[in-house]
């Protein structure tokens, strides 16, 4: 039996008229990593704060084990912009950490005065001398390798600096350099590039210790999560297993209220015709029979969920839609990219990846015209309508009603059957009742107000999508209603996106940013893995020859002078040696071309013929190079 770690009893908690949980007791238990989900606004970051004793309870208690540690990653930083990025991590009052920070603020103090004082020298031997002994440099390694992996590298960098994803991924390396107990993460995914994710997935899955989370990855959720935790109309539910499992057990209670509500309707159309009969022909006890009758018509099985509703009236593209013709675009001297090619087709969608910085946002900024590209150009169709879903959106006015930010753009908005809705209905449609629409925008959750503003970038019928990082903040339920209005879609779609699962869902084509450029790959961010994880694997067996070739020669005892017959062997060598080299390339070409479309077992050919390649390769270069060490 597993230990409780952590006791909720009697829980409860609102906001004005929003109940966020009410009476809710249970334990965190030892090894639990525990998913919550619920819509915008449901509480799921308050929950966390309450645990991190941010936020009170109004009734209830959350009681610890003695000795544990909590270390907790906000949506938003807190972060001291006075500090260095090193002060940052080592900001723990644990004794090795304080040792560290001295280490390196002596360095910067040293560095400043460009004279070593002897004061300052002997302190430094000295916090060397305990460093050693105590080893504290292993912390120093651990530090630089989740800074290196988290895109830093200056340790004394000033984090009033850094963006705001810098400072995310600062504070994510700051909570797992503690080594906390309980890590209470609050989407931890924002602001990640893909490769990124895929390393944090793996650490927290190795991580010995709970793990409460909120995150909009589905990929990550199901993954990481044993226990699933949903909030759901002031209701908390627990699930034990992984997302997959929630959504299979989500599924059958569903049936379960199907048939329990058939059965519900049967008798109550059995008891309503029972009452219709008339007072002479009803048998005893009238009364109960219409009391059960009141109960059967109050009851239902089936709980009603509003459905966000997304469907817009858009525009017809014309022949010409959008082309990027030889494109290049640098900040100073940051180079993003340069003479990039595309004419886009009906139908595309395109998703773009690669490391933060890299410059997917401004490819969006040029498309949509927010961006001038220092050289090639830009042709729009006549008929192409953009609709641009930004990453960061500044226009809220905290005071604002959430009816009235609808009405600044539209007072009616025409959807895809042709009607026109108010702003008030369209409101309706995305979640927003009637009370909320009075609401002030500063009350809303970061997903309700991501939320509002989808309804703000979609609703004038565009027929191109650009959507800068459209998952992050939004729930599950209004990502899997988007993902089904972008499938029902009749334009174009470009998407700048870490959510691997939205990314499989909504794009069929890829743009991805390498350090020789633009790469176009034909197929999803599953189809690019599986190529990247070949194309990995491949590289380091040929490093794994060549290191092998390497040893094997210098082993060799150098033989006599060459001859004619070893010269004609060697020409030999070298022009199989080419065709070789041209066969691997033309292989290498056929799999990122047919990715998409290729089997397990086509990889496993391919696969195949790659490994008796580089064998081939590997004898002929070992002898070629035993006939050339003859000649010198």
């Amino acid at each position: 039996m597993t230990k409780n770690i952590v006791s909720i009893e009697k829980l409860s908690k609102s906001f004005a008229e929003k109940l966020i949980c009410q009476d809710a007791s249970f334990g965190i238990h030892e090894n639990d990593k525990i998913g919550l989900i619920g819509i915008n606004g449901c509480g799921k970051s308050t929950f966390l704060k309450m645990l991190t004793g941010r936020e009170p309870l109004d009734n209830g208690s959350i009681i610890f084990r003695s000795n544990i540690k909590v270390g907790y990653l906000p949506q938003i930083p807190e972060l001291d912009d006075d500090l260095s990025v090193y002060q940052q991590i080592y900001y723990s009052n644990n004794p090795k950490y304080r040792l560290l920070r001295r280490y390196h603020q002596l360095e910067d103090e040293m560095k400043k005065l460009d004279v070593d004082l002897p004061e300052l020298v002997a302190e430094q031997q000295r916090l060397m001398t305990e460093i050693d002994a105590k080893q504290v440099w292993e912390i120093e390694v651990k530090a630089k390798k989740f800074l290196d992996i988290l895109g830093f590298s200056d340790l004394s960098l000033n984090t009033g600096i850094l963006s705001g994803g810098q400072k995310r991924r600062l504070d994510l390396a700051r909570v797992l350099m503690d080594n906390p107990d309980i890590l209470i993460l609050d989407e931890p995914t924002n602001h990640l590039d893909v490769d990124i994710i895929e390393w944090l997935q793996e650490y927290l899955l190795n991580y010995k210790g709970i793990i409460i989370f909120v995150t909009h990855d589905r990929y990550f959720l199901d993954a990481v999560s044993n226990r699933v935790m949903e909030m759901e109309d002031g209701k908390i539910r627990f699930y034990d297993g992984n997302y997959a499992y929630y959504l299979q057990k989500k599924e059958f209670d569903l049936l379960n209220s199907e048939r329990k509500e058939t059965r519900r309707q049967a008798q109550l159309k059995k008891e309503i015709k029972w009452l219709h009969r008339g007072a002479k022909a009803r048998t005893s006890k009238p009364k109960n029979h219409i009391d059960r009758v009141k109960e059967l018509i109050d009851k239902s099985y089936l709980v009603s969920n509003a459905e966000l509703e997304i469907a817009f009236a858009s525009k017809r593209m014309g022949k010409t839609i959008l082309e990027l013709k030889n494109v290049a675009k640098s900040y100073d001297e940051n180079h993003l990219f340069s003479n990039f090619f595309h004419v886009f087709q009906k139908m595309e969608r395109i998703g773009i990846i690669g490391t933060n910085g890299c410059g997917k946002t401004t490819l969006l900024r040029l498309i949509s015209g927010e961006e001038i590209p220092d050289q090639g150009s830009l042709k729009i169709g006549l008929n192409t309508k953009f609709a641009y879903f930004k990453q960061e959106n500044h226009d809220f006015k905290p005071e604002q009603k959430v009816i009235d930010y609808i009405r600044d753009y539209a007072e009616h908005i025409r959807t895809q059957d042709g009607m026109l809705h108010s702003a008030s209905e369209m409101l309706e449609k995305f979640l927003f009742d009637g009370k909320m629409q009075q609401s002030k925008l500063k009350s809303l959750s970061g997903g309700e107000k991501k939320r509002l503003y989808l309804l703000s970038s979609l609703m004038f019928g565009a027929n191109f999508i650009i959507l800068d990082e459209p998952t992050n903040d939004l729930d599950i339920k209004t990502l899997e209603i988007l993902e089904d209005y972008l499938d029902a879609f009749k334009g174009c779609i470009i998407t700048v996106s870490h959510d691997r699962y939205f990314l499989d869902r909504v794009v069929d084509f890829l743009f991805v940013f390498t350090d020789i450029g633009i790469i176009k790959f034909p197929g999803n961010y599953s189809d690019y893995l599986l190529v990247k994880r070949f194309q990995d694997s491949q590289l380091q067996e040929t490093k794994a020859l060549e290191n092998q070739q390497q040893q094997k020669l210098k082993k060799t005892d150098k033989p006599k002078k060459i001859g004619y017959l070893q010269l004609r062997e060697i020409e030999e060598i070298e022009n199989k040696i080419a065709e070789l080299e041209k066969d691997k390339q033309k292989l290498h070409e056929q799999i990122l071309q047919n990715a998409a479309a290729m089997t397990p077992a086509d990889f496993k050919g391919n696969t195949d013929k790659q490994k008796m390649i580089d064998r081939e390769l590997s004898e002929l270069e070992e002898r070629w190079l035993r006939l050339s060490s003859q000649d010198e």
